[in-house]
C-alpha cells in the first residue's frame, strides 16, 4: 500500500498521503514534478490516469512510464492549452509548419473535439563535464470523456493534491484497446489485460482498502465539521458498497473480504513464499 492518513494539526481534518519516497524507482520523478505537477496545478480539471496512476496507487510495480497521461474533469480551453504549451515550451504532436519570411513557423492545430493533445518536451542535459545526456518526455491529455468527481481519489503528494482517475476507469480504457484489432498496439493491451486477469483477486482486495481509506477521510471529516446528515449518507454508503464487494467475493471468489479472511490469506502466502 502507498498511501496513508494524516491529519491536519491546524484544522484535525484528514487526507489520505503518498508514503515518502513512493516514487524514487521511477527513472523520470524529476520530470514529474518538475513538469507535469505543475502543469496540474495550472488546471485544476486535470486529473492523473494512464500506468503511472494505478503504480502510485500500487496496482503496478513502479518502475518507468513512457508518458504521462491526463484526463478532464471539463472543458479544455483554447486559452488553457496554450498557457500549458508557452509556459513550459512544449511541442504539440499535430502542430504544423508554413512557410514565411521568417522561414518555417509553426502553426498553432489546436482541435477542441480533438480525441487527446500529445504535447512534448525534449532537451539537452549536461550530466559532468564530459558527458551530457538527452531528456524527453510526452504528455497525453485525454479528452474522450469528462471524468466525474466521484470517480476520483484525491491523495496528497508532500503538500500537493493529486486528483487520480479511479483504477476501474484507466483499466477499463486498456481493456477497449485490447478489444479493438484496428489498432496497432492491441496484442499489447491484451497482454495487459490478460496478465491483469490472471491475478486479479489483487485488485479487488487493494481496491477495496483504498476506497475504504478514503470513505474514513470523508466521514472523519464530516465529524469535525458536526455535518450529522453527511456523515449519516456516507456511512449508507460504505454499508452498501461494502454489500456489494462481499457479494461479488462470494461469487466470484467463493470468499468474503473480512478481516480475519486477509490475515489467514496474508499469513497463508507468508508461509508458501517461504517454503
Amino acid at each position: 500500500m502507498n498511501i496513508k492518513y494524516t491529519i491536519d494539526s491546524d484544522t484535525g481534518l484528514m487526507r489520505l498521503q503518498f508514503k515518502k519516497n513512493v516514487l524514487d524507482p521511477l527513472d523520470n520523478k524529476d520530470i514529474f514534478e518538475k513538469y507535469i505537477l505543475p502543469i496540474m496545478a495550472m488546471n485544476e480539471n486535470f486529473c492523473l490516469t494512464g500506468s503511472l496512476s494505478l503504480k502510485m496507487l500500487g496496482f503496478e510495480p513502479m518502475d518507468n512510464v513512457g508518458d504521462f497521461d491526463l484526463a478532464l474533469m471539463n472543458t479544455f480551453t483554447e486559452d488553457e492549452y496554450n498557457n500549458i504549451k508557452n509556459f513550459f515550451q512544449l511541442h504539440d504532436s499535430k502542430e504544423g509548419y508554413e512557410f514565411s519570411e521568417r522561414g518555417n513557423i509553426p502553426v498553432n492545430r489546436f482541435d477542441p473535439k480533438a480525441h487527446m493533445w500529445q504535447l512534448r518536451k525534449s532537451w539537452e542535459e549536461e550530466v559532468n563535464e564530459e558527458l551530457g545526456r538527452s531528456r524527453r518526455f510526452k504528455l497525453d491529455i485525454f479528452n474522450d470523456e469528462m471524468i466525474r468527481v466521484k470517480d476520483t481519489i484525491v491523495v496528497h503528494y508532500g503538500d500537493f493534491p493529486i486528483r487520480l482517475v479511479h483504477p476501474s476507469i484507466t483499466l477499463s480504457y486498456r481493456m477497449r484497446y485490447a478489444l479493438d484489432t484496428r489498432s496497432s498496439t492491441t496484442y499489447k493491451y491484451w497482454l495487459k489485460m490478460k496478465e491483469f486477469m490472471d491475478s486479479a483477486k489483487s485488485y479487488y482486495t487493494n481496491i477495496k482498502a483504498i476506497s475504504q481509506m478514503y470513505a474514513r477521510v470523508h466521514e472523519h471529516n464530516a465529524n469535525v465539521e458536526g455535518n450529522q446528515k453527511k456523515i449519516d449518507y456516507i456511512r449508507g454508503l460504505i454499508d452498501r458498497r461494502n454489500h456489494n464487494m462481499d457479494d461479488f467475493f462470494s461469487k466470484v471468489f467463493e470468499e468474503t473480504l473480512d478481516p480475519f479472511t486477509l490475515l489467514i490469506e496474508k499469513e497463508r502466502d507468508q508461509y508458501l513464499n517461504n517454503k
